[in-house]
């Protein structure tokens, strides 16, 4: 089956809207929060978060008038987002940040070229993703922290406050959510950050390591190592 696909940047009002559609969506905010009821599952999401609609599924919602949301009209949807069958998920930093470029893409392009190079990538990105769907908001509100602060030092003790748990009931909540310690994480986005930086820009390997939260070059590069089985000079050589 081919992809029909069509994007639309769209907002909504506080007055309660239901209604049924034969074909897929998602809805992707940009600014603010929309409240949805799926099929009697009900949330509130906001940005780098999606709502997936199947066909034919009974949806309501509402949302402040100044919130912005990305809507997808699809004919049917990728297959990692089918197998989650979740109508919540979570999406990564850098698919948002390919949006909030969306937005500003519909607003300004008139060539029709340039609107399908759009939708032909959004579609490569999503099917891409990796979707987590049943992640605790205590946790999320963690994930969202980590990736924002990368540089930064980062204590375990910090981010049990930022889930509002306790040390031990943070550790052990964290494994279970994400089947990796928060030390493992946290290593693996740094060093994921650290080789898209090597790969993608001219940025001196000291400062990327900076950016990834290590001021000793010999232990960035450790790290690296140990991660990828390969310097990083590797990667800018390559």
């Amino acid at each position: 089956m081919s992809i029909n696909l069509s994007l639309s940047i769209r907002s909504y009002t506080k007055r309660q809207q239901s209604h049924a559609h034969g074909y897929c969506q998602l809805v992707l905010p940009i600014q603010g929060n929309i409240d949805i009821d799926i099929e009697g599952e009900k949330e509130t999401i906001g940005p780098k978060r999606c709502a997936a609609i199947f066909a034919n599924q009974t949806h309501s919602f509402s949302a402040h008038e100044h919130a912005r949301f990305l809507v997808a009209d699809l004919n049917k949807l990728p297959i990692n987002l089918i197998e989650e069958s979740k109508h919540y998920v979570s999406i990564s930093e850098s698919f948002y940040a390919y949006i909030l470029f969306i937005e500003k893409q519909l607003a300004a392009s008139q060539f029709l070229s340039i609107e399908q190079q759009v939708n032909q990538l959004f579609w490569q990105l999503l099917s891409s993703q990796t979707f987590y769907q049943n992640i605790d908001l205590r946790i999320s509100r963690v994930l969202e922290y980590l990736e924002d602060n990368l540089a930064q030092a980062i204590e375990l003790p910090a981010l049990a406050n930022i889930a509002c748990l306790s040390l031990s009931q943070f550790k052990a909540l964290f494994k279970k959510q994400l089947t990796l310690t928060p030390k493992q994480y946290l290593t693996k986005l740094r060093m994921e950050k650290a080789k898209s930086l090597l790969s993608y820009t001219d940025l001196p390997i000291s400062l990327i390591a900076e950016q990834v939260g290590y001021l000793n070059n010999s232990a960035f590069s450790r790290r690296f190592h140990a991660h990828f089985n390969q310097p990083p000079t590797a990667i800018r050589n390559h």
